[in-house]
């Protein structure tokens, strides 16, 4: 590379004569780089052109997918609706008869139950932790003779221990084979009080504890050593019998119980397993453990033994293991349930009965319509009316979205193709346009309905006339009363004009497609003309400005060669002079 010193010899300046040579050559370029933006913004303008009939035909294809049928066709979209949501709400599907019918519901659908035949757990004892029958630690104030006594009560406190306590003040406690647990004067003729608003254990309210007619006091809830923090095989769980490992079956659902296993996690194991299709709680208040369906209904909660024999001990069945823990025979105690009750309904005084409170079609004989049952109707309430109509919500919306694009794609065209803009003189463009005016203003002859024009539902534009010139006159708008006016009166007329094989819609869809399609239409068609000018363009400028360094080096090594010899002259001169 060169390195140009400018005029050190000379005293001329020559790079700026090299930038003046230069400048002449760079406006070449710089014209080139205009019309390579002017390109550019053209291809801008079209895309967003394009944009704007990309979301035309998405909102035609709303309305137009009515052919593929189900929830495509907007124009069959039912809604059903109860004159009374408390006692029923209901939906319908497209395939749903839009009519009324009268309904009444007699009864609900109820849960089935199963609960432990008899308590599965053991009756308290001086053994058992106070915290495991849920007695929190605090204070437990008692009066004797008015006398007041304050006991304390700590997490590792037993049944013994407070025992213990309250007899050292006179107060004797007693519990009884069904876990009652009761508190007497030891001494005749003693007055004893139990509780206070200070206590700060919540012993009294957990147990229910009521004084007596003579004075004493006794729990209203049963005391069991059982709870859910119980390790189910342990020696002292706390239940009657002692829980062994294997498995068992609610439902359709196998769970296994093992050393670790706890009355807690299996619990939380059947509440999440669908395929149980019960959930079960331990009631510490009965020590015995509940089983609920999750399906309404009249049928039992399958419960089966297995290699454990903890439905057994459970009180819901009754089973035989052979010598090597293999199960020999088990029935189940049907009594220990309570069956849910089947719903019961009436339409149009048909009487019906459902396993559920959500009423399907092949139930109720209503083709494409559920009931949910909220509550039985009462004497005063009588027949509740339900109404299957035709749900215009989402149509509407989509006429309205459709009206927005088609606005909006023909001002986009008024703009782009006025005189000076980017898209002037596109005649492919100015009969789009033209093409989807003609069809929202045409009379359609051909779909055989008693509607021919849009303003027909009323879907409209204005006409310019003397008193009004502006542009905006060709924007349609949408009267929605008269559009459901016409959809309650003549629907299937309304989607055939819209919507039909020679609907209006669908020839607009059509046309817009054309102008969208791959290679061929307008858009792709002009899209690769002018990224063909734009390649065409860069290639220029970029051979320019190429010619532009070869043509600065070239001065700039003619420019240095003068001063080169130019010092070789003052050389010699003064070689000459000396």
């Amino acid at each position: 590379m060169t390195i140009s010193f400018s005029g050190l010899v000379s005293g001329l300046d020559t790079s700026s004569w090299v930038e003046a040579l230069l400048s002449v050559k760079q406006e070449k370029v710089t014209a080139l780089e205009t019309d390579l933006k002017d390109i550019q913004a053209i291809k801008t303008t079209l895309t967003d052109t394009r944009n704007a009939f990309s979301t035309l035909r998405s909102a035609l294809e709303k309305l137009t997918d009515a052919k593929f049928g189900g929830s495509f066709d907007l124009f069959g979209q039912n809604i059903a609706t109860s004159a009374n949501e408390e006692i029923f709400t209901a939906t319908a599907t497209s395939s749903a008869v839009r009519q009324n019918y009268d309904i009444t519901v007699k009864q609900l659908a109820t849960y089935t139950q199963a609960a432990s035949k008899n308590a599965a757990s053991a009756v308290a004892d001086d053994d058992t932790l106070l915290s495991n029958l849920g007695i929190s630690s605090g204070t437990l104030t008692a009066y004797v003779n008015g006398q007041k006594h304050t006991v304390n009560i700590e997490d590792t406190d037993t049944l013994g221990d407070l025992k213990a306590r309250l007899a050292g003040f006179g107060i004797k406690t007693d519990i009884d084979e069904s876990g009652v647990i009761s508190f007497s004067a030891q001494n005749e003729g003693d007055t004893i009080n139990i509780g206070a608003t200070t206590d700060s254990t919540n012993m009294v309210s957990l147990i229910g504890l009521a004084q007596k007619e003579d004075g004493s006091y006794a729990s209203t809830n049963s005391l069991y050593k059982a709870s859910v923090a119980s390790v189910l095989t342990d020696a002292d769980a706390g239940f009657n019998q002692q829980i062994t490992t294997g498995t068992f079956t609610i439902g359709d659902a196998t769970f296994t119980i093992d050393e670790k296993t706890t009355l807690s996690s299996l619990i939380s194991e059947i509440n999440s397993n669908d395929k149980a299709q019960a959930y079960a709680y331990w009631d510490d208040a009965t020590g015995k453990l509940s089983i609920t369906s999750t399906k309404e209904g009249a049928s039992y909660i399958n419960i089966e033994a297995g290699t454990s024999n903890f439905t057994d001990v459970m009180g819901f069945t009754t089973s035989e293991w052979d010598e090597n823990g293999e199960l020999v025979s088990s029935r189940m105690y049907t009594d220990a349930q309570t069956l849910g009750q089947n719903a019961i309904f009436t339409v149009n005084g048909t009487t019906m009965t459902s396993t559920s409170n959500t009423v399907t079609s092949d139930i109720s004989r209503m083709e494409g319509v559920t009931l949910t049952l909220k509550r039985a109707s009462t004497e005063d309430d009588g027949n509740t009316q339900l109404s299957v109509t035709q749900d215009t919500t989402k149509l509407v919306e989509a006429v309205n979205e459709f009206i927005t694009a088609y606005n909006d794609a023909i001002a986009k065209v008024e703009e782009v193709t006025a005189s000076g803009a980017d898209l002037h003189g596109e005649t492919s463009l100015t009969s789009l346009k033209n093409t989807l005016r003609t069809y929202a203003n045409a009379s359609n002859t051909t779909n055989g309905g008693v509607y021919k024009l849009l303003s027909d539902i009323g879907i409209s534009t204005s006409e310019a006339d003397g008193n009004n010139l502006s542009t905006d006159t060709y924007q349609l708008s949408l009267d929605e009363e008269k559009f459901k006016k016409a959809l309650s009166e003549n629907p299937e007329s309304v989607k055939s004009i819209l919507a039909g094989d020679n609907g209006i819609l669908n020839m607009m869809e059509n046309t817009v497609e054309q102008s969208l399609k791959a290679t061929v239409g307008f858009f792709d068609v002009k899209t690769s003309t002018l990224d063909s000018d734009i390649t065409r363009m860069e290639e220029k400028i970029s051979k320019q400005n190429a010619n532009i360094e070869t043509y600065r080096s070239r001065l700039e090594s003619q420019f240095y060669q003068m001063e080169m010899a130019i010092a070789q002259m003052q050389q010699n001169y003064s070689s000459f002079l000396s």
